[in-house]
């Protein structure tokens, strides 16, 4: 149960983009795992259903049983998290 942070930079922060991270996530960098704990700010874009307008619903669905969401407070950041780290 140790923890690890993905730090990615993008050009634009769509949720198509946000969608394509989730599935290298699920996909490459810990394929074998059951459950992920994902923590993210409350950006627009960070949602469940970014994965639903980028794939198939049936690769959104099995991306999302991977996956377990954990958001910042409203009136945090991503800076803050870094810092705290």
């Amino acid at each position: 149960m140790t923890g690890w942070r993905r730090v990615q930079v993008t050009e634009r922060r769509t949720a198509i983009d946000y969608a394509h991270l989730l599935k290298q996530l699920v996909d490459c960098d810990d394929p074998k795992a059951r459950k992920m704990t994902v923590v993210q700010d409350n950006l627009n874009t960070h949602a469940p259903a970014s994965l639903y307008q980028a794939f198939a619903p049936a690769e959104a669905r099995r991306i999302l049983e991977l996956l377990e969401f954990c958001h910042t407070p409203k009136h945090g950041s991503g800076l803050n998290m870094a810092a705290i780290e």
